[in-house]
């Protein structure tokens, strides 16, 4: 039995070497992403590495930053500084990461504006398998990472579909995503019961303390934190943190406010941008009106690091 396992091993290792080894075309593997985030993704890629536009400050995040950052009125408030709003739905640290690093590989921004809740995500984002390298992968933060071998899993199958792709169901290529702006919010307002209904629901929340239990549960999120500090820093990039909560949270801190301190810029937007249900679409997100009042402010702290 032990020689069959041999046998099977010495097998399975040239094709696992193969695999590891092989490159895939970084904009299939951003395609193949076409029904996640209404194809967020590709465009990412392409305002990266297939415009020649710069981009000096970089906003990444979830749809609160898709959302809440409209990219193209801070860039005309800091002209002649190009801004690109790189936000992605959801959460995860280690995608910001993996964005950040396609980003340095691409371009030569100045500042870089990472999004911050009330407290941090404990869990990695689904899409990282997808987007990131394989050394990324194979290297993730390993502490509280619940995720790390469904990750390795995810990113090798994903890697040998878009292997088969390319051998056996070739495709024309996508045409080049061409819009700067990757901003995109409703004009829609939200009823003031629903986000007075959403607020009281909140009350409850409080800054939990430095505890054993949490700092064990921090450790994920904190480690690529610091990642991407280190990154931001080897690059002379400016790191700022950007508190965008939901509704009812404007007068709150965030949790891990002074890691964010320790690492870059924070800012805490006043609540007459966060706290007015006129700028509201829903709960949790910024309208047009909310948007244009929200980069307005953001526009001028960055000013003032300038």
């Amino acid at each position: 039995m032990l020689r069959l396992y041999k046998h099977i091993a010495l097998f399975l290792l040239p094709l696992l070497i193969m695999l590891v080894s092989l490159p895939v075309d970084r904009r299939m593997a951003y395609l193949g992403l076409k029904d996640d985030c209404f194809n967020h993704g590709i465009w990412i890629h392409d305002r990266l590495h297939r415009q020649a536009a710069p981009v000096d400050v970089a906003f990444f995040g979830s749809s609160h930053t898709i959302n809440g950052i409209d990219d193209s009125l801070i860039e005309a408030s800091l002209s002649p500084l190009r801004v690109a709003n790189l936000g992605y739905c959801r959460l995860g640290r280690n995608l910001h990461f993996a964005l950040l690093k396609e980003l340095l590989e691409a371009k030569e921004p100045r500042c870089v504006v990472l999004e911050v809740r009330e407290d941090e995500n404990r869990y990695g984002h689904p899409i990282f398998p997808y987007l990131a390298g394989t050394e990324d992968v194979l290297l993730a933060a390993p502490f509280f990472n619940k995720d790390i071998a469904g990750d390795v899993w995810t990113h090798f199958a994903y890697k040998t579909e878009l292997l088969q792709d390319v051998l056996y169901r070739p495709e024309a290529p996508a045409a080049t995503q061409t819009a700067l702006y990757g901003f995109s919010a409703s004009d829609d307002t939200v009823s003031v019961a629903l986000l007075q209904e959403a607020a009281a629901g909140r009350k409850s929340f409080s800054s939990p303390e430095n505890t054993l239990e949490r700092n064990f549960y921090m450790c994920y999120p904190r480690a690529y934190l610091k990642k991407i500090g280190a990154l931001c820093k080897s690059h002379d990039v400016r790191l700022c943190f950007l508190y965008l909560p939901e509704y009812g949270g404007a007068d709150r801190r965030p949790a891990e406010l002074e890691i964010y301190r320790a690492l870059g810029y924070v800012w805490l937007p006043p609540s007459q941008i966060l706290g007015n249900p006129d700028h509201w679409h829903d709960k949790s997100h910024l309208n047009q009106a909310g948007a244009r009042a929200l980069s307005r402010w953001v526009a001028e702290r960055i000013a003032e690091i300038q």
